[in-house]
C-alpha cells in the first residue's frame, strides 16, 4: 500500500514498514526484493534431483537413498528445473508426462545405468529424455510409439527404441497445431525394428541429427489388423524450417518377413488434411544404405515428395534404387547440391530406376551431383519441370562402360569416372586425378561444407559431389569418413 511517502509490504520476515522515501524509489527496492526472493525459490527448485530404483517406493521422497519405485511417480512429481536419475533395470511402464519445464530449466528424464521400459507419451512443453531402451510397446495411436511427443522444446536425445509397434520417435502436431510445436531436437537415437518408420515429426524448426535408423518393419505382429497403407521408412517429415543433418539409414529389408510389399523411403512427405507438406527444410550430411529392389512399385528411394517446396538437399551420400522421387503433385522449388547418388546396375530397367525425378516441379536447381552406377537417367524432366530451372555441372557414369542416358546439362560430364578412392568399401572421397575435382558450379553460401564438414572449396573451385577433395593426414580416409568406411 502506498500513501503519500509510506510503504507497507508484508513479505514475512522481509517486512518493510512505514519507509520514508519518494514513491518511484520504493517501488523498485520492493520490487527488486519480490524479484531475488522468487529468483532464490527457483533457484532451489531448479536444482532438485530425485531417484528412481526398482527396489524403490513411491512412498519414499524419492531421494538417493529412500528413491521411488516408479518412473511415472517422477512424472507426476517433477516441475521445471527437476532432474530424475533413472538407475538400472526393467520398468514395466509406460510414462505420461504432462508437467512442463520452461526456458533454461527442462523436466529432465535421465538414466543411471542400462534402463528398459515401454517409452513415454508426452503432452508438455521443454521436457528432456535421454538413454533410455524402450521395446515392448502396446498396441496403440500414440502409446505404440517409442517416443511420442505432442510439445515443443524437447530434447530427445541417445535412446534405444526397438520393436516398437506403431513407430520409433514422433513429434506430432495436430491439424491447426501445426505451427505452435516447436524446437524440438532429436540427436543421436539409434531405432532398429520399429513399425512404419524410426522417426517423424510434424511442425516447426526441429533438429533431427546423428540419428541411426535401420531394419524398419511394415508389419508389426502386435499390431492386430493393420491398415493396407503401412510402409517401412526411415523418416517422414512434415512442416517448415527443420534442419536434418549426419543421420544414417540403412538395410531397410524385403528379406524380413514383416515387410510383404512396403515402399521403402529414407525420407518422406505429402500433404493431406492431416499432414503439412514440408517446406524450408535443410537435408545436409546424410547417409542413406538402402539398395533394395522387389517389385515396379516395391523399391528403395532417397525421397519420396508431395507437396513439398524450398527442400534443400545437400552433401548427402545415397545409395539406393532411386534418390529423388519429386514425381507426385505440389512440389516446386527444390535444390539438390553437391550430393554422391550411388545405385546398382543389377536393379530391372523396367521398374524405373532413376536419379532425380521431376514431374511439374518448376523452379528447381540440381547441381554438382555425382550419379553412379544408375541402371536408369540419372535427371528425369517432365511437365513444367523446366520452367525455372537452374541445371549445371552434373557428372554420371555407369562402370559397365554403357553410357548414361538422357541428354546431359551445361558442364555436364556425362559417361566420365569420377575416380573414387575405394567404391567398392563404399569410400566415394575423390583421388588427386578425379575430373570431378574443381569442375563444379561456384555454389557460394548454399553449400559452404561437404559430407565431412571439410569446408568448400579446397581449391580453386567447387567439386561435384558429396566429398571435396583434400589431403589426410598420413592419407588415411577411414579416418574421415567414419559413417561410410566403419558402418557395415
Amino acid at each position: 500500500m502506498i500513501d503519500g511517502d509510506r510503504v507497507k509490504v508484508g513479505l514475512g520476515k522481509h517486512a518493510v514498514r512505514r519507509v520514508r522515501s519518494r514513491p518511484a524509489a520504493v517501488i523498485v527496492a520492493v520490487i527488486s526484493l519480490l524479484a531475488s526472493i522468487l529468483f532464490t525459490s527457483s533457484s532451489v527448485s531448479a536444482a532438485t534431483h530425485y531417484y528412481v530404483d526398482v527396489n524403490g517406493s513411491d512412498s519414499n521422497p524419492g531421494t538417493s537413498s529412500l528413491p521411488w519405485r516408479t518412473i511415472q511417480k517422477a512424472a507426476n512429481t517433477m516441475v521445471g528445473g527437476d532432474t530424475v536419475h533413472v538407475r538400472a533395470g526393467t520398468f514395466n511402464e509406460r510414462v505420461q508426462v504432462t508437467r512442463s519445464g520452461s526456458s533454461g530449466a527442462p523436466v529432465t528424464y535421465l538414466v543411471d545405468g542400462a534402463v528398459t521400459m515401454k517409452g513415454f507419451t508426452v503432452r508438455a512443453n521443454f521436457v528432456s529424455i535421454r538413454g533410455f531402451t524402450i521395446t515392448n510397446t502396446p498396441n496403440h495411436a500414440q502409446a505404440g510409439v517409442g517416443i511420442y511427443v505432442e510439445g515443443s522444446y524437447c530434447t530427445i536425445e541417445n535412446n534405444y527404441v526397438t520393436y516398437a509397434t506403431r513407430g520409433g520417435i514422433q513429434i506430432y502436431a495436430r491439424p491447426g497445431e501445426w505451427s505452435s510445436r516447436s524446437n524440438c531436437i532429436v540427436r543421436n537415437n539409434r531405432l532398429y525394428r520399429n513399425s512404419q518408420w524410426g522417426i517423424e515429426f510434424h511442425g516447426r524448426n526441429h533438429l533431427i541429427e546423428g540419428n541411426e535408423i535401420w531394419r524398419t518393419i511394415q508389419h508389426h505382429p502386435a499390431w492386430t489388423s493393420p491398415p493396407g497403407w503401412l510402409d517401412a521408412d526411415g523418416m517422414r517429415f512434415f512442416g517448415s524450417g527443420h534442419t536434418v543433418r549426419a543421420n544414417y539409414t540403412h538395410d531397410i529389408r524385403y528379406a524380413d518377413t514383416e515387410n510383404v510389399n512396403p515402399h521403402i523411403d529414407c525420407f518422406q512427405t505429402w500433404a493431406d488434411d492431416w499432414h503439412e507438406g514440408a517446406n524450408n527444410t535443410v537435408f545436409e550430411r546424410n547417409l542413406c544404405r538402402v539398395l533394395e529392389s522387389q517389385a515396379p512399385n516395391e523399391n528403395a528411394w532417397g525421397f519420396m515428395l508431395a507437396g513439398a517446396s524450398y527442400l534443400t538437399i545437400r552433401n548427402n551420400v545415397f545409395q539406393t534404387f532411386g534418390h529423388v522421387n519429386a514425381y507426385a503433385p505440389g512440389n516446386h522449388h527444390l535444390t539438390v547440391v553437391g550430393n554422391t547418388l550411388t545405385s546398382s546396375l543389377s536393379f530391372p530397367a523396367d521398374r524405373y530406376p532413376s536419379g532425380i525425378n521431376l514431374n511439374n516441379c518448376p523452379y528447381s536447381t540440381i547441381r554438382n551431383n555425382v550419379f553412379y552406377d544408375l541402371n536408369g537417367p540419372p535427371i528425369v524432366l517432365a511437365g513444367t519441370s523446366g520452367t525455372g530451372l537452374q541445371r549445371s555441372d552434373n557428372l554420371a557414369y555407369r562402370t559397365d562402360g554403357r553410357t548414361p542416358s538422357g541428354t546431359p546439362g551445361p558442364g555436364d560430364l556425362w559417361g566420365v569416372n569420377p575416380q573414387f578412392v575405394n567404391p567398392g568399401a563404399d569410400n566415394f572421397h575423390l583421388q588427386p586425378s578425379s575430373p570431378a575435382v574443381d569442375s563444379g558450379y561456384n555454389l557460394g553460401s548454399l553449400c559452404q561444407q561437404d559430407y565431412d564438414g571439410v569446408s568448400r572449396p579446397q581449391q580453386t573451385d567447387f567439386d561435384m559431389g558429396a566429398l571435396e577433395y583434400w589431403t589426410p593426414g598420413g592419407g588415411d580416409w577411414s579416418v574421415y569418413l567414419p559413417e561410410i568406411s566403419k558402418r557395415r
